[in-house]
């Protein structure tokens, strides 16, 4: 961009300064933005002003109905403005201007108009008029010549662009949805537009267009390629401000806004039956497609394949794969010509889903449809709101020859440049001769692969579409029990057929009395115990098969050491044990059997009736050894423990290793007891390698024996800690921990070189090093007397030291000791997220500022469980209690429910809330922070900077004190359920996200309960340790724009409307009901 352009835009941009303290910085662009649009049109039409003005008059009067065609021929542009008013005219009226405004505004036509509705153009009006801002931003910007002869298209279009950027920069987190970085949009339309020396048309679509920067570069590429050719841009944006901004972006350019919808692609295509040269898009990452779902499913069952979504459905957690329906259903017909698809995902694309699954069944539908061209791998920390690494699908229907059936993957992760500031969580960019170095090696791909001397050579891979294809099967384990007669199967044989058919009850309670406790290895012996037992009772005991095989289910109870069942003939599979396993298709079941499976169970087989196709793109085909080193699949020096236990009871015998116990514990001795769990764990043992990708351990001699839900590896023999270095190296595979599966880790490439008995010896030092480090870690600043040091000139200096090495841990500590550190750190989210806002602040207001919103917020969490537990006290959310909210939350209204719990509410359930009504607590420490509040929100003018540090002054302590006072929120955490699974009558496992801290990756667990929980309810430790339900008082849900999971507490309530707010002050609206009086 050039300075001239900069230089306007900083012009711009610095009317924004009119606007502080009135508006947040990130609100700024909603100013900036609609009026730059609004000079630059004035001045485009003023040519024309007078002419149009009469001509509308005219044609008015006599009637005429398609003004739009005759006046836009008048302007010589797609729009036009009928007001007798000029921007100029507007800014000379101060006492009218807003009425002059609304008027100037109401002549434009429809294209201007459908832009000014999405910035909500009219509601700034009358924001700005209320803040008796109006006047001054209109007439800095009537001072500003933007006209034609000042700028051309080229550079308002550059100026406008640079507006954007400088929006996004002051607030990245949330303008990165709808803002893909431009080295990124770069290195996409390079990839897609080849060198298009065609002649005539070319037609570009973006389904999901954001501001416009892939259209535009796009629209550029191709008139650098060929500037004879006219090119047609065509966007559709969700997002109603950004689609503002892209038509505004295309305006200033001269193309008359382009071909821009609003609305979602998915369930309202803005270009039905069209279809275009090149389709480009980055849409959001693991976009959630719930509420468009019924439209969605609606077409993929009525249209089949003649619709968009023929191919499958993924989950409803990513529509991902949905776009790429979308997009190639606007491909035109190879006899036609064909087009080209650019499309940026995350990794999820590639591989989730397994055979069988809508993910897997549309890359089945891609591939053997040969419309994949290839995948680029992209560098990660290239995104503005997403550190994870990128891939670039380019798709083709009319493919080269020598590229038809194969598929292009190009490794470009290592292709970057470091930011020198970091840009929300950018912090790697693409310089040009890297976009140029990753371009040539996709274009070249073919010749690349046959040039072993080619720098790119392992970078670059050639792949037959069927090398994508997967099988997976299920291998089954045959079912080992013993027969135990306890009370509770003693009375179920008494009381439940087939015995009840056949016996009265009493006849059986006796003879079963006498063999309660009785456990019998073999199905036999058992049947024979009992059939003796009821013939010395006088009666009869049936032989059929049927009988038999009830009564030695009732009994039956899984042991690994037990006997094998049958029914029948054929040997019974155990369902807990039964394991899938996807193969590459190609490989023959049986072989896998005999490699991996049948060394350590060798009575496992798989049923080929459940046997099912599917099609993944693994990452590790993008693998390119970073040392100059040969490279093996980890199954050639590792073999996976396949085999599996099933811990039933409480005395089980085993000892549980878990990730938390991973690093710590040198014995399995020390390690818990294994409860009884649904799922079967695996056996490790000493010499094992354990873990997940990107945290592993080599178990140490004589660790001895235990059960785990980690991996278990037996690396072939000196080959051990290699392999644990070297998989702990890889954090790439961590975020991939929960796609893992077997098969993909054991094809992980490990380096053969470096296998030998001196690295071996190397590494022990190494890692034995780091367990000393953490030893040392545990007992820091031990007492300087244990020693039994007794010269005391000694201990003065190793007292000197240690207060050295005291100095160095309290800076490391002080984060932990200090109250807004622990805050930050174990409080509930909202607390700790504004806890860490005031952490970074530096300036004084800013200090000020985050310090009153970090009390306020302390009194709405604490308000929260005090309305919760009014809630419960009054027998439902009353409309008495609805409208203490009617008109939005206050400070007061929080304080105001916790006195009204404190003063008479009954016992709480949540038993640490009885705490507010200690006295001198924390409900004083909140009136004075309330106080300071009401003090400086009434204060006149711009307040001095050694007065608003006397405000931080006195708010700190009594902040701090309410921290202190409320330290057993953090003992107390909110956890949201994600979902709740039934394990038997009496035990459920819970699975979600615990709210606590200020980092919005909130912390999973997965736990038993032993009652079900509601998903998607937040819940808080209650009396006894029972889950007290916080709906509908608080929620999470994935926000809409900026597509993360966000805390939302409750504002307002309307009626049986509440709405609830989250920090990033989106709003959630839900409906609850008044309580039925009884």
């Amino acid at each position: 961009m050039s300075s001239e352009a900069k230089d306007l835009s900083a012009l711009v941009w610095s009317i924004g300064d009119l606007l502080r303290g009135d508006y947040r910085p990130s609100e700024y662009a909603s100013v900036v933005e609609p009026f730059t649009l609004l000079r630059r049109l004035d001045l485009l039409l003023q040519p024309t002003a007078g002419e149009v003005v009469h001509r509308f008059g005219q044609l008015h009067a006599e009637g005429f109905a398609d003004l739009d065609a005759v006046l836009c021929e008048t302007t010589g542009l797609p729009f036009y403005n009928t007001s007798q008013m000029s921007f100029q005219s507007v800014a000379s009226d101060p006492m009218e201007v807003a009425r002059n405004l609304r008027y100037h505004v109401a002549g434009y036509s429809e294209l201007i108009a459908d832009v000014l509705r999405a910035y909500d153009f009219d509601r700034q009006i009358s924001r700005l008029d209320r803040a008796r801002l109006l006047y001054p931003v209109v007439r800095r910007f009537a001072d500003l010549d933007l006209g034609p002869q000042a700028v051309s298209a080229r550079r308002m279009g550059a100026v406008f662009e640079e507006l954007v950027q400088a929006f996004a920069a002051a607030n990245y987190d949330a303008a990165s949805e709808n803002f893909t970085p431009r080295d990124v949009v770069r290195v996409m339309v390079e990839l897609l537009v080849p060198q298009d020396k065609g002649t005539g048309r070319r037609t570009v679509h973006d389904p999901a267009c954001g501001i416009g920067g892939a259209l535009l570069e796009a629209r550029r590429q191709i008139e650098v390629c060929n500037p004879s050719v006219v090119v047609e841009t065509f966007g559709q944006e969700i997002n109603a401000r950004t689609y503002a901004i892209c038509r505004s972006n295309m305006l200033m350019r001269g193309d008359g806004g382009g071909r821009v919808v609003h609305g979602n692609s998915l369930s309202q295509d803005g270009f039905p039956g069209e279809v275009f040269d090149y389709l480009i898009s980055a849409p959001p990452f693991g976009l959630d497609w719930r509420n468009v779902q019924d439209v969605v499913r609606h077409e993929a069952e009525m249209l089949g394949s003649g619709g968009r979504f023929g191919a499958g459905l993924p989950r409803i957690g990513d529509g991902s794969l949905l776009f790429l329906q979308h997009m190639v259903a606007k491909m035109k017909r190879p006899e036609d010509g064909g087009s080209r698809v650019g499309v940026l995902f995350s990794g999820s694309p590639l591989d989730v889903g397994g055979p069988g699954s809508g993910e897997s069944e549309i890359r089945r539908w891609i591939l053997e449809n040969d419309l994949l061209e290839g995948i680029v791998a992209l560098p990660e920390q290239l995104l503005y709101n997403t550190a994870i690494e990128p891939y670039y699908w380019l798709l083709s229907n009319h493919k080269d020859v020598d590229r038809r059936g194969r598929v292009v993957l190009v490794n470009a992760r290592d292709e970057w440049q470091q930011m020198r500031q970091s840009r929300g969580r950018k912090r790697r960019y693409l310089a040009p001769d890297q976009i140029a170095a990753v371009t040539d090696a996709y274009q070249n791909a073919v010749a690349i692969t046959r040039d072993p001397q080619h720098p790119w050579n392992a970078r670059v891979r050639l792949l037959r579409t069927e090398e994508f294809a997967v099988r997976r099967i299920v291998v089954d384990r045959a079912l080992r029990a013993r027969f135990d007669l306890t009370e509770s199967t003693a009375r179920r044989l008494a009381t439940e057929a087939p015995c009840r058919n056949v016996f009265s009850r009493d006849t059986l309670a006796e003879p079963l009395r006498q063999l309660i406790g009785s456990s019998w290895a073999t199905r036999n012996k058992a049947l024979g115990v009992l059939r003796a037992a009821v013939r010395d009772a006088g009666e009869t005991w049936p032989t059929t098969a049927g009988f038999q095989n009830a009564v030695s289910r009732l009994l039956r109870v899984p042991d690994p050491a037990g006997e094998i069942q049958k029914n029948g003939r054929d040997v019974e599979a155990d369902p807990a044990l039964s394991t899938s396993v996807d193969l590459p298709a190609h490989r023959d079941p049986q072989d896998h059997l005999r490699d991996e499976v049948w060394p350590t169970d060798p009575d496992a087989w798989f049923d080929p009736g459940k046997t099912r196709f599917g099609y993944e793109i693994s990452p590790t085909h993008f693998f390119v050894a970073r040392i100059n080193a040969d490279f093996d699949s980890l199954k050639r020096f590792a073999r996976r423990e396949t085999a599996r236990v099933r811990i039933v009871g409480e005395n089980s015998g085993w000892r549980h290793l878990s990730v938390r116990h991973l690093h710590d514990v040198e014995s399995a001795a020390a390690l818990p007891e294994a409860s009884e769990a649904r799922l079967p764990m695996t056996v490790c043992r000493d010499g094992d390698l354990v873990g997940w990708p990107g945290n592993w351990r080599l178990l140490p001699p004589n660790f001895g024996e235990a059960v785990t839900s980690m991996f278990v590896l037996h690396p072939v023999e000196g080959r051990g800690r290699l392999l644990c270095e070297w998989l702990n190296s890889r954090p790439e595979d961590s975020s991939a921990a929960l796609r893992m599966t077997g098969r993909k880790l054991m094809d992980i490439q490990v380096p053969v070189d470096l296998f030998d008995g001196e690295i071996e010896r190397d590494l022990e030092a190494v890692q034995e090093s780091r367990r000393r480090i953490r030893a040392a870690a545990s007992n820091t600043l031990p007492n300087v007397f244990s020693a039994g040091q007794t010269d005391v000139q000694r201990l003065r200096d190793e007292i000197r030291s240690a207060a050295s090495e005291a100095a160095l841990v309290a800076d490391l500590m002080r984060p932990v000791e200090d109250p807004v550190g622990r805050a930050e750190w174990t409080y509930p989210f909202h607390i700790a997220s504004l806890a860490r806002r005031y952490r970074i602040s530096t300036h004084p207001a800013e200090q000020q500022d985050g310090l009153l919103k970090l009390g306020e917020g302390v009194a709405r969490v604490l308000g929260i469980l005090a309305l919760g537990e009014l809630i419960a006290d009054q027998g439902g959310f009353t409309a008495a209690l609805r409208g203490q909210l009617r008109t939005g939350a206050t400070f007061g209204t929080w304080t105001t429910f916790i006195g009204r719990f404190a003063d008479g509410a009954a016992t709480p359930q949540v038993t640490d809330l009885g705490r507010l009504r200690d006295a001198g607590g924390i409900r004083d420490a909140l009136a004075a922070i309330k106080q300071v509040r009401n003090r400086t929100h009434h204060s006149h003018g711009v307040r001095a900077h050694h007065e608003i540090e006397k405000d931080v002054e006195t708010l700190e302590p009594h902040v701090i004190s309410a921290l202190t006072t409320a330290n057993w929120l953090a003992a107390n955490p909110w956890d949201w359920v994600e979902r709740c699974e039934y394990l038997d009558d009496s035990s459920y496992r819970i699975v979600g996200l615990t709210l606590r801290g200020s980092h919005p990756s909130w912390e999973p667990f997965d736990r038993p309960s032993l009652s079900p929980l509601r998903p998607d309810r937040i819940y808080v430790n209650g009396a006894g340790g029972n889950p007290v339900d916080l709906w509908p008082l608080a929620a999470v849900r994935l926000c809409p724009q900026c597509q993360t999971r966000e805390l939302f507490l409750l504002n307002q309530c309307q009626d049986e409307t509440l709405i609830l707010r989250s920090l990033e002050e989106h709003e959630l609206q839900i409906r609850h009901p008044l309580p039925v009086p009884t």
